[in-house]
C-alpha cells in the first residue's frame, strides 16, 4: 500500500463522520426525544423529559435545548450495546437503551423508523469498542429485579444476546488493499459535496456571522479540524487519480497492440492511441 493510500486510510477515520453532516443523514444526527432519567442521585423521581440529542464523532450527548451545554455526555469509547427495549417495561413504544459501564439509558424515539436508526448508527460506531457486551437484558430494572429474567441484581449479567454488529471476540480477515479501493471509490463519487462542505468549513473559519443559506444542509462541529481532514482526503484521492493515470500510461506504453494483455479489438487500447495521437496533434 502507498503513501498515498496510508494517508488517505487514515483520513478515513475522521472523514467517515462527514458522511452524518450530509443531507441524507443531517436529521439522524441531531433530534429532539424523550429519555428516561437515569438515576444518577440517589433520591429523586426517575421521569421522563424531552431532551435534544446530539451525536458526534467521540460523544453522545443530550441537553435541554439546541445550544445548551449538555447535561450528559457518553463518550463512543464506553457504549457496550444499543438494542431496543421492550414495550412492558414502561408502556411505552419505540424505545431503546444505550448501554454503559454504570447504567443503561432509556431513549423513546418518534418513530419506530427512526428508533431503528439510531440503535443502527450507535452500534456502527461502536462496534470497535474492546469491551462491547455478547448479552443484554431487552427489558428495563424496575422494582427490584430485572423484568425479562427476573433477576435481583441490577449488575446481573444479560439473559439475551445482543442483536447488533458483530460479535467483540470476533476476528475479521481485512483485505486492505480492497477496502482501500472501496474507501476511495467512495471519496472520489461524493466528491462534489467534499468540496461543497470543505468550501462551507472555510467559511464558517473567517466569518462567524449567521449561517450562509448554501451551506445550511451542513452541521460541522469543528470548521477548522473539518477543513483540514477534507484537505487531505481531497488532495490524496487527486494524487490516486493521478498515480493511476500514469500507471495507465506506462502500461500501454509497455505492451503491444495484439499482445496477450491488449489483444486485436481492445477497444482500451484503440481508445488510448486516439488520444494520444490527438495530444500530438493539439501540441502541434
Amino acid at each position: 500500500m502507498s503513501q498515498i493510500q496510508q494517508d488517505c486510510t487514515q483520513g478515513m477515520s475522521e472523514t467517515w463522520w462527514c458522511w452524518l453532516s450530509l443531507p441524507c443523514a443531517s436529521g439522524l444526527r441531531v433530534v429532539f426525544m424523550i429519555k428516561r432519567a437515569q438515576g444518577r442521585k440517589r433520591f429523586g423521581m426517575k421521569n421522563f423529559k424531552k431532551r435534544w440529542f446530539r451525536l458526534t464523532n467521540h460523544e453522545f450527548t443530550y441537553q435541554k435545548s439546541k445550544g445548551d451545554q449538555p447535561l450528559c455526555s457518553i463518550p463512543i469509547e464506553n457504549i457496550l450495546a444499543v438494542e431496543g427495549l421492550e414495550e412492558e417495561s414502561f408502556k411505552m413504544k419505540n424505545m431503546f437503551q444505550v448501554i454503559q459501564p454504570e447504567r443503561a439509558l432509556y431513549i423513546q424515539a418518534n418513530n419506530c423508523v427512526e428508533a431503528k436508526a439510531w440503535i443502527d448508527i450507535l452500534t456502527k460506531v461502536s462496534q470497535c469498542n474492546k469491551k462491547r457486551l455478547t448479552v443484554y437484558h431487552p427489558s428495563a430494572y424496575l422494582n427490584g429485579h430485572w423484568l425479562c429474567c427476573r433477576a435481583s441484581s441490577d449488575t446481573a449479567p444479560g439473559c439475551s444476546p445482543c442483536t447488533g454488529g458483530l460479535p467483540a471476540n470476533i476476528q475479521l480477515d481485512i483485505d486492505g488493499d480492497r477496502e482501500t479501493e472501496r474507501i476511495y471509490s467512495l471519496f472520489n463519487s461524493y466528491m462534489s459535496k467534499l468540496e461543497k462542505m470543505q468550501e462551507a468549513c472555510g467559511s464558517r473559519s473567517v466569518y462567524d456571522g449567521p449561517e450562509q443559506e448554501e451551506y445550511s444542509t451542513f452541521i460541522i462541529d469543528d470548521p477548522q479540524e473539518t477543513y483540514k481532514t477534507l484537505k487531505q482526503v481531497i488532495a490524496g484521492v487527486g494524487a490516486l487519480e493521478q498515480e493511476h493515470a500514469q500507471y495507465k500510461r506506462d502500461k500501454f506504453k509497455k505492451t503491444k497492440y495484439g499482445s496477450q494483455e491488449h489483444p486485436i479489438g481492445d477497444k482500451s487500447f484503440q481508445s488510448y492511441i486516439r488520444q494520444q495521437s490527438e495530444t500530438s496533434t493539439h501540441s502541434i
